[in-house]
Parts: C-alpha cells; structure tokens; sequence
C-alpha cells in the first residue's frame, strides 16, 4: 500500500484529473466517462473507449524496468494458456507511459476491463476451493519456465534486507520475529521445482470469475519466491491465524493445486511459518504507509483510514507479543 501522504495529495490535488487526463490521450479514451476505482498500492481508474470498459492503473514513483518485467510475464502466461490480462499499448506503441507533475513522476498502464465475479471466501463452493488451487498450480507451472531479464538476486534475500533496515529498533517483537523467519527461511531448499516467480497476493480480490474460468488480475507485486508461499498468502482469509491444515476447504484447494503443479507435504507443512513471514511483511507495509499524523487539516477519509491502519497495526503487535511470551 502507498503512504498515506501520497494518496491524499493525488486524490486532494486539481492537478491529479489534469495528469490523469493526459495519461489517458496517450491510449485515447471518451471524455466524461473516467471514474475512480481505488487506491492501494495504484491508483485505478475505469474508463471506455469507443464504449467499451478499461482499467488504468497509475503507480506513483514506479520503477519502469519491474513494470516491463511484469508486461513480459503477463504476455509469457498469457501464451501459456493462463487467464491473465495483458496491458495494451499506447499509441506510441508503448505497454507503460509516464507523466510527471509537482506531486513525482507516475507509471501508466492500461488494460481492458474483465468481466465477471468477485466472490468472498465464504460464498466459494467446493467446486470453486478446487478450481481456485488448480488456477494457482497452473500459474506455478508456467512459471517454472520463465526466465526473468534480471535473474541474478533471490527476492526473498532482498525482503529480509530491506525489513531489517526498515523496521525500527522500537518495534522490537517484530525485530524478534524477523531473525526467527529469516533462520526458517535459510533452512528451506531452494531449486527449480519449488522456487519461481509467485503471484504473492493470489486472494479472491484478485480473481475475476466468468464461471469456472479463474481470470488473474494486479500481477505488479510477483516476486521470486518458494511456491508454497503463494499458497500461503492467497489463503490467509481460510486460515486467518489459525492454520489447520486438515480444513476440507484447504484439502479441496489442495487437491486441485496438485493436479496441475507438484508439492511435497513436507512443503505444505512450512504453510504457517509462511503465514508469519506475510504478517510481518504487511506490518512493515503499513508502517510505511501510515506516515500522516492526526491533523485537523486532513480529509476525513484520510482520518479515518489512519485510524484503521494504527488499528491494524496494533493487532500485528499483539501477535508478536503472543509469540514472544
């Protein structure tokens, strides 16, 4: 998720409709039908073109060369047989653009609009638990067989380095849990059928169903990583802190990973310390990200939004002094 400064300034400032706007010209779209979707880590915005729907989602201080690399991901998958969304080009013939204003410098794409459903973990049937895992293994699969422009560093190394200089000798617990994860981590095997690039946010809100056909979306956060961390992070809702690996629904998930991707159980097994290491990659996120303090002269919304992430962040503190008891 973005600081909460950057996302008060864009959505607060006149300047943002004006770079939005002209980011648009560069695709081309119909005037008066752009709205605001969300913001989380992007700013998204949903627009048509000659009448039919697009998504644009704008990343503010974007690295371009990750961006690339997601595009040529996508485009990899997509030939692959998965349900991804390629962006589509600019008129320059571009996948992403760029616009700049006194509020920082601002990576475009576009994509077209999927239809479908969203569900909530507890409207999904059996029969969607299974499509949902076989979706993640084929992802997986895939995967293996790509080969990134810069495949030099482990992702994962670079996630511990950067929580260990992020997160503040105050936060000691959540110091504590990082040298316990990062001792987890180094025992795990590395090799070419367990280690990829993973999705790393492979939820329900990033799966837009057209009846059984599983449509991935908001692929800017995949990394390199053990697989069986993804399987951990997409179901962090069915567990959510009490991870019982015998849950019919997990199996039913399970069952439908395996038939298109192979995991050890021995693998399956390391599924909470994974669940532990998300919580303490999304407690260093929201620290990140609550970087406003409480001012009368803040929106509302802000206001709000600040309180619920302290309110969050909290809740990741109590965990870690439950495990440090």
């Amino acid at each position: 998720m973005m600081k909460l400064s950057i996302m008060r300034d864009f959505l607060e400032s006149d300047e943002s409709k004006a770079l939005v706007h002209g980011l648009l010209e560069k695709w081309g779209f119909d005037h008066d039908s752009v709205q605001f979707l969300r913001a989380s880590s992007n700013f998204v915005f949903v627009f048509e073109r000659n009448g039919e729907k697009h998504i644009l989602r704008i990343t503010p201080n974007g690295d371009r060369n990750k961006l690339m690399e997601e595009v040529s991901f996508l485009s990899f998958l997509s030939t692959n047989g998965v349900s991804v969304n390629i962006p589509e080009r600019s008129k320059n013939g571009n996948m992403v653009e760029e616009a700049k204003n006194d509020l920082g410098i601002f990576q475009a794409v576009v994509f077209r609009f999927l239809s479908g459903v969203h569900y909530e973990i507890e409207e999904l049937s059996d029969r969607r638990f299974y499509l949902w895992g076989e979706a993640l293994g084929h992802l997986h699969n895939c995967s293996k067989q790509f080969v990134k422009m810069d495949s030099t560093s482990n992702d994962y190394v670079q996630q511990l380095a950067e929580l260990d200089s992020f997160l503040p000798q105050s936060e000691s617990l959540a110091r504590k849990e990082l040298e316990t994860i990062k001792a987890l981590l180094m025992t795990l095997e590395i090799n070419e059928d367990n280690y990829g690039i993973i999705h790393f946010d492979f939820e329900l809100d990033n799966l837009i169903w057209d009846d059984d056909n599983v449509q991935m979306i908001d692929f800017e956060s995949n990394l390199e990583h053990w697989y069986t961390a993804d399987i951990a992070f997409a179901l962090r809702d069915l567990f959510n802190g009490d991870v019982d690996l015998s849950n019919s629904s997990f199996q039913l998930f399970l069952e439908g990973y395996r038939s298109k991707m192979h995991v050890k159980d021995e693998e399956i097994d390391t599924i909470p310390m994974f669940l532990r290491f998300h919580n303490l990659i999304t407690f260093a996120d929201l620290l990140r990200t609550v970087d406003v303090e409480k001012d009368l002269h803040n929106p509302q919304w802000i206001e709000g939004l600040r309180k619920k992430l302290d309110s969050k962040l909290d809740e990741y503190r109590d965990g870690f002094t439950r495990r440090g008891e």
